[in-house]
């Protein structure tokens, strides 16, 4: 029984030292406490950065879509056959012209679709009159009908705007693993500027 008391109190003794001998030793508190916060750490870091990074991309996918309305809407019609009319051409080439504005973001995960719609009787849908995409980007369908944004065409029957859509395919940044790309977005009404409406000429 004495035996068993004296090993005891001898294994009690030696943790005892271990125990105190670890509470002095900064460094591996440190390293406990280092390795129990670098992963939130990290998380923490890939999020803001995360952030920062597609509020700027966000941003771009605006003053494109700005970009590209604004450069038709600008363009001096031609009157072919009575209309005031806007070459196709010249449409594609604002479009790659404003594509520039995504810099320093790829541009070849940019799209866009430039349309000129014309306000309903209702104040509340619009119709396609033509639509134009670039860069793999979907048309619109002409004749089609779609919903407007709440109080955009409030006083606006039978007017004419031309609508920039522009989609980018944004990959987030990830210090683990990769992350699936987002499609950011964007759509901006502009009405043109020298004219009600732009005729669009298809193959000119």
């Amino acid at each position: 029984m004495m035996r068993v008391d004296v090993r005891a109190t001898l294994l009690l003794r030696r943790a005892r030292r271990i125990g105190r001998a670890l509470g002095r030793d900064t460094r591996a508190t440190a390293a406990v406490e280092t390795a129990l916060i670098l992963p939130v750490a990290l998380t923490m870091l890939a999020l803001v950065i995360f952030g920062a990074e597609a509020f700027d991309a966000q941003r771009k996918v605006t003053l494109t879509a700005r970009t590209a309305t604004d450069l038709i809407t600008q363009e001096m019609p031609q009157y072919p056959s009575g209309k005031p009319s806007i070459a196709q051409s010249n449409v594609v080439n604002d479009l790659s012209f404003a594509a520039f504005v995504i810099r320093p973001f790829d541009p070849s995960n940019l799209s866009m679709v430039a349309s000129e719609v014309q306000i309903n009787s209702d104040e509340t849908h619009a119709t396609v009159i033509w639509s134009q995409a670039y860069n793999g980007a979907t048309a619109r369908t002409v004749s089609s009908s779609f919903t407007l944004p709440i109080g955009l065409g409030t006083g606006q029957k039978n007017n004419y705007f031309v609508l920039g859509e522009v989609y980018y395919a944004f990959t987030p940044f990830s210090l683990f693993t990769q992350l699936a790309a987002l499609t950011l977005h964007d759509s901006i009404y502009l009405t043109p500027r020298a004219s009600p409406s732009l005729n669009l000429l298809v193959g000119q």
